[in-house]
This record gives C-alpha cells, structure tokens and sequence, in this order.
C-alpha cells in the first residue's frame, strides 16, 4: 500500500537544530567538566521501587525503559487503577484513571507543560517514552495544585536528566541506542550528550530520537491497518546553579510525527471498501479512500526558577511552561467532496497552544507540636484553540466563506485560568500531619466568530461572547502512622470543572434541532474521597528484605456532569419537546464512581516481586440518553485487572530477569442496545518477559534489553476501545551504551 512521502518541512525541522544542540553539547564539555568539583562517586540503582501508596504511582526510569512501550498510555497500563484506552495506533492513546479519561478529566503533563488534545476522536498522549525518566500519577482529585477538572487524576511525566545518564564519578558522558521491534518492523535510535552533574555549575543535555515503523499484526496474524508511523524526537536541557540555593532550568522538547491513519485515530479496525469502490478506485486507492495523510508537531518549552533560603520563611519557586500541538490532516484525492462535511472535510489543521505561569512558597516555621509547612501559590493559564478546515463541496458558497471555515463541533476560542491556593500542613505529633487546604478558580472562556457566515446567526443562538466562572476547591489530607510501620491515609475534596470553550460554543445551522450555543451550562461539581492504609517493614520473612503494601478505597461523586443531548428525550423535562433555540450540550445529574486497590512489593536480595488488584465500578444517575430514566453503568469504567509481577538480578554478571502476568476480567456492566457504548468484552490474561544485562568491567556502559510482549500471542481486545483488537506477540530488543 503506498504512503505518500513525507514533507521536506518535516524532516528539516527538528533534526537539524537537534544536531547543532548536539554539537554544542559536545563543545561545552570541557568547560563543564573544569567547572566539576571532585565528589563521592554517584551509585546508579536500577532495582523496583518498593514503596506502595495510597492514590499514588511513580515510575523511575528502569520501570518505564523495562518494557520498551511505544507509548505513555502503554507504560502505565501495568499500574493499578490506570488503564489504557483508544487503540493502539501511533496517536490513538488515551490513559483512564479511575475511569476518567477525557481530556478534561485527566490532566498530562510533560516537564510542567499540559499535554492535552481536544480535537474529537483522537488521543490526548502522544509523549515518546524514550525521552522519559519518570512518570507520577496522582489519582483522584485531591491535589491542590491542580483545579478546573483533574477529576480523575494528573500525570507528570518529567524528561530525563544529566544525573540519570552519567557514569559513576563522570562529569562527561555520551548515549547512543539502537532498537528493534518485530511486531511491525520498527527500528529506533537515540543518540545523547551530556555534561555537569554533582557539584557542576551547570548541566546540559541534548537528546535526539528517530524511529519508524510498519503496520503490526495481531495474535491471529492479520495486520492492523494504518498503524505504521515515522517519528522524529529531540530535547535540549540545560540547569544553571549561580549562587548557593538557586537554580534555573530550561527545557525544549520536539517531536514531529507522519503516518497515515484513519481520521479517528481511536477507531477500531478500518472498514472494509465495498467491492464497487474496489472496481472504481483500485485495491489500493479504495483503501486510501478510508484514511488520511496525518502531520503532528509537538513542541514543548518549560523554564522554572527555584530558590532555598536560610530562613524557614523562603523557599521560592517560579516556574513557566508552554506547548503546541499541531495536526495536519490531507485526505486522498479520490476521497469524496461530500461525506466529511463533520469529519473535517477534505484537509484540516488544528491547534492547541497552552501556558502557564506559577509561582509557589513554602515556609516551614515552628517546633513540637505546631510544625507547620505553609505553602502559598497564584497561577495563570491560557488555552488557545483553533481549528479549520477544507469543504471541497463548499468551494462556491459565500455563506461558508468558499469552503474554509472552523468547524462547528469544534469551534476556535480561548480558556484563562487564573488560581491561588493555601496549603497549610500542621504536625502536631510525630505520627500525625493534617493537611487543609483551599484553592480557587477564576475561568475565562470566549469564543470566536466562525468564519463561514452560516454559523453567525444570532436569530439562530449563535452567540460567541465571553462567560465566566469562579468558585473555591476546600480540601482536608491527614496521615496517621499509628503504629510502626502502619499508616493511616484519608482525603477530602470538593473540586468543579467549567464548561469547555468546544462544549458551550458548538454551533449548527438552521434545520437542525440544537442550533445555538449551550450558554445555560453550569459547572461540574465533585466530591470525592479516599482511605487507605499503608504498611512498610523490613526483615520480615529474613534479614535484609523489604515489603510494603497500600490498600485503599475512593468514591468519586460528579454532579451536573456536561453532555450531549441524545437519545429520544432531548427536552428539559419529561416528555417536554426541545425549545428554540437550544444548544447541543447540557447538564445531567450525574455519576458515581467507587473502587478499590491492593498494591503490595516485596524485594529480598536478588529476587523482587509485585502484585495489584484493582476494581472500579460506576453508575449514572437515571440515563445518558434520558436524564429521567432508570438508572445505568457508566461507559468508561475498566474491567478488573490483576498484576503480578516477579524477577530476579544477578549481581557479578548484572543480568535480571522478569516476568509479568496482567489478568482482566470480562466487562459485562455495559449499556444494552446504545451506540455510545463498548461492547461486553470477555476477560483475557497476557503474560510478558523481561532480560536485561548490564556488564562490568571493560563493556561497563553497555546495556542490552529484551522484551517479549504478549508471550502466548493471545488474540484479544480490550474493554476500552472501540473493538479495536490487541497486538500480537511483539519481541522488542535494544542495545545501547553510555560512554
């Protein structure tokens, strides 16, 4: 099947500026490295975390390159509580938590940065793993330090680092990698330099990556169509220590993207062409027909200050980031002028710009039983958006500004966020920390005129002024260690979200029923809770071992959630008809979602292991497509899933060795006879290997890896997506060296 060749502009960008910064990086090393003061030799494990929390998951950089995933989404599929979801298509990728998983509920950040994408049908994680150190995920909506949505939780991935890459006791050090991939032919390399670390003035780092891959197969051998991807990928670090208790950071990361996909990128499997199309078209121009030709850019700049004082009163930090994503999309000549007028036509460019702005301190005063830390904060944020598209269908009409307009479902606008918050941690024992908090919101949204006069009727409620938003976020933490090793974990809060720029500013044109814009919306409420208990110990079965486990309990409670009007009762009320004008969006009364999870680790000296047990459950209030009817089981709540995990590490040789046992249970609590659900799914189980060898000696540096996903080939298809089946058995292979 051809693909059509990718753009000059695309592979000019970012290769070379990543090799001057590579150049550049090679150059500095010598003044880093007569700047680098004689230190105690830096150890580099490379062993499980063994500490488990309550609500809380964090991945080093061992535990995110173990796998050797080809997404974010992938990575943290083996956390309890966190699920994959979308396909497995480059792009396609969302990541549930708790069973949230829309954009608005799930906030992903990369180095500070929001990552989100609002465009329809797509993914909201297009972050290459090979660039990452460590990725924390907060569940639930109990951090203050996030507001307007997060309800589900936040995920912070933070690049890696110059202390993560150099060689014990080196101040200098270079990364090359290749990497290969079986299940689609992918093949990757990553090329790094670096200089700084402990007791540097500065560290900096240049990091670029290139991969491209063909179409995978699943365990039954057939190919997934269109999810093959050429990918290009670079960062550039630099840290700067001035003065003692100061520090700046910067960060530029980029990534641009080609590949040809279906438009919805989450889809499922690509429909067949009829055998007419087939005899019109060709083979391979009847298949073309069912894609388009996607360029994604992804860019990302971030830059915080931070500044530790001697007195307990002063500990500063000021930090700014921003990012762009950009998604070029063309379809094939052949493809028809009439069918995407709601599918972004013929050819598309949509953009999400954000920034932010945060300054934070922290004092700590007090002794005994008023230990106090205080930690106060403002923050500003803007999302842009804008989007257009190309109807060859409308090239001669006025009314539709001869086809280039905004899409109605999708219309440009902007979304401030302006925030303070208080956090006050009091200590009154050593075995307590209480932790009220409040944090408020201001939210700005405005929408823009659309460029085709058909959707700028106000007789038709088509109206794209300014709304705003305001209100507080209270929330209460405590931890109890009650007894030595036994930790007590309990949080409160009460959080909203306002409406998007993309829900109240959706517009149609006269002749449809909901024509004007949905200003009526009120913001999402949430009141949530979790308990947990926690129990940390060493030399427990014999001298020297470490176990943990976390076992803990969440109720998330969301009133007057934001949805589309379905279904036959469109009306606000029962049996009422639809007024005039109405908008497509509305509140409804809402949903409950409970669960639990079981997370326990355990290491004694080469041998570690793991296991979790995770169970959520969600019910809507009366119906999506009735607000008055019976009662039913939310869409987006994952099936019961089980990890185990279990390894060993021979220490002379350094070679380890892991396998893992990933069990779902079927998902029956499903919508019946609804087009806006999963189908039932039955359960499945996966099984994956590990090996890993990292020599001494003279090939000290040199690392091989070996991954096997998928090891019996099951055929398989995940609840989370829309029948779009698993890959099949993948071996992935690298072999890399820091020198």
């Amino acid at each position: 099947m051809q693909q059509q060749p990718k753009n000059g502009r695309a592979q000019a960008a970012a290769f070379p500026f990543c090799l001057s910064a590579l150049a550049l990086s090679l150059t500095c090393t010598r003044i880093f490295a007569a700047e680098a003061v004689s230190t105690m030799e830096t150890v580099h494990v490379s062993g499980e975390r063994i500490s488990a929390s309550v609500g809380r998951n964090k991945l080093n950089r061992e535990e995110i390159e173990r796998p050797q995933a080809r997404s974010l989404a992938e990575v943290l599929d083996a956390l309890p509580g966190v699920n994959a979801g979308g396909s497995q298509r480059p792009g396609g990728q969302t990541i549930n938590v708790w069973g949230f998983e829309s954009v608005e509920h799930v906030q992903v950040l990369l180095d500070g940065a929001p990552q989100g994408f609002d465009k329809y049908k797509q993914g909201t994680s297009f972050i290459d793993p090979e660039l990452l150190g460590s990725v924390e995920v907060l569940k639930g909506g109990h951090s203050p330090f996030y507001g307007n949505g997060a309800f589900g939780g936040v995920v912070k991935a933070e690049t890696k680092t110059v202390a993560e890459l150099l060689q014990p006791g080196r101040s200098v050090g270079g990364f090359a990698k290749l990497s290969y991939q079986d299940n689609g032919n992918q093949f990757g390399q990553s090329l790094a330099a670096y200089a700084g670390g402990a007791g540097s003035k500065a560290d900096i780092l240049a990091y670029l990556t290139h991969s491209r891959s063909g179409n995978g197969k699943k365990g039954d051998g057939t190919p997934t169509l269109f999810s093959g991807n050429e990918l290009d990928g670079g960062m550039l670090k630099l840290t700067w220590r001035p003065a003692a208790g100061h520090r700046l950071r910067l960060g530029w990361v980029t990534q641009e993207e080609t590949r040809r996909s279906p438009w919805a990128a989450r889809r499922g499997d690509t429909t067949a062409p009829s055998a007419a199309e087939i005899k019109q078209y060709g083979q391979d121009g009847a298949w073309l027909r069912q894609s388009v030709w996607r360029e994604q850019e992804d860019e990302t700049a971030s830059a915080d200050w931070s500044f530790t004082s001697d007195s307990p009163w002063l500990d500063l930090q000021l930090s700014y980031a921003q990012s762009r994503r950009h998604q070029h999309d063309i379809r094939p000549a052949n493809a028809s002028i009439y069918a995407y007028s709601s599918l972004f036509g013929n050819e598309s460019w949509v953009t999400q710009r954000d920034r932010r702005v945060e300054l934070r301190n922290t004092a700590r005063v007090g002794s005994d039983w008023a230990r106090q830390e205080i930690t106060v904060g403002v923050s500003w944020a803007k999302k842009t958006l804008d989007a257009l598209f190309y109807r060859l269908d409308k090239v001669k009409d006025p009314a539709y500004n001869y086809g280039y307009l905004n899409p109605r479902y999708q219309p440009p606008g902007e979304e401030t966020v302006r925030s303070a918050y208080w956090i006050h941690q009091w200590q009154p024992f050593d075995s307590l920390i209480l932790t009220p908090s409040f944090r408020y919101d201001q939210v700005l949204i405005e929408g823009r005129k659309n460029l085709a006069s058909a959707y700028n009727d106000p007789g038709l409620g088509h109206d794209y002024s300014a709304l705003a938003y305001s209100g507080w976020s209270p929330r209460l933490a405590a931890r109890w260690n009650f007894h030595p090793g036994w930790t007590l974990d309990a949080g409160y809060a009460r959080s909203w979200r306002a409406p998007g720029v993309d829900e109240v500013y959706d517009t149609q044109i006269k002749g449809s029923s909901t024509t004007a814009s949905s200003r009526q919306l009120r913001p999402e409420t949430l009141n949530a809770i979790k308990v947990g208990l926690e129990f940390e110990r060493g030399s427990v079965l014999m001298s020297g071992d470490m176990f943990s486990f976390a076992l803990g309990w969440y109720r998330q409670d969301v009133k007057n959630d934001i949805a589309q009007r379905l279904g036959p009762n469109r009306g606000d009320a029962p049996g009422a008809p639809l007024p005039t004008p109405i908008g497509f969006y509305r509140n409804m009364p809402g949903y409950v979602i409970e669960g639990f999870e079981l997370e326990g680790r355990y290491q004694s000296r080469g041998w570690y292991g793991g296991m979790s047990i995770s169970s959520t459950k969600g019910e809507r209030r009366h119906s999506l497509l009735d607000p008055w009817g019976k009662d039913e089981p939310m869409v987006n709540i994952p099936p019961r899933k089980a990890i185990v995990n279990l390894g060993y590490r021979w220490q002379e040789p350094g070679v380890s060795l892991g396998l893992q046992g990933k069990f779902l249970r079927k998902q029956d609590q499903v919508l019946l006879d609804s087009p806006y659900s999963y189908p039932a799914q039955p359960g499945y189980a996966l099984y994956a290997l590990s090996l890993g060898w990292q020599p001494r000696g003279s090939l000290k540096g040199l690392e091989a890896r070996v991954a096997v996903d998928n090891l019996f080939n099951r055929t398989y298809t995940p609840y989370l997506t829309e029948g779009f089946e698993g890959m099949g058995r993948s071996v992935r292979t690298s072999l890399s060296w820091r020198f």
